[in-house]
């Protein structure tokens, strides 16, 4: 089988689209690496989970408070 007559040389890492492609690779693997590793581990609540939140510690309190009755 003949591959000169293919010609895919501009598919190399030396090559014009070779490069292009692993450059892109690399920026593409750092977002990833950057969402899964580092953007997981903040803590963003919605408006409505914060408020439900709020409402079940309120509910809470209130509830501690009937077990411990002051005086």
């Amino acid at each position: 089988m003949n591959f000169s007559s293919l010609d895919i040389d501009y598919l190399s890492p030396t090559g014009f689209i070779g490069f292009w492609v692993l450059f892109i690779g690399l920026i593409f693997t750092g977002v990833m690496f950057y969402f899964v590793f580092f953007r997981l581990n903040e803590n963003d609540d919605s408006y409505t989970d914060k408020k439900r939140k709020k409402i079940d510690k309120e509910s809470q309190e209130k509830r501690i408070a009937k077990l411990y009755p002051k005086g």
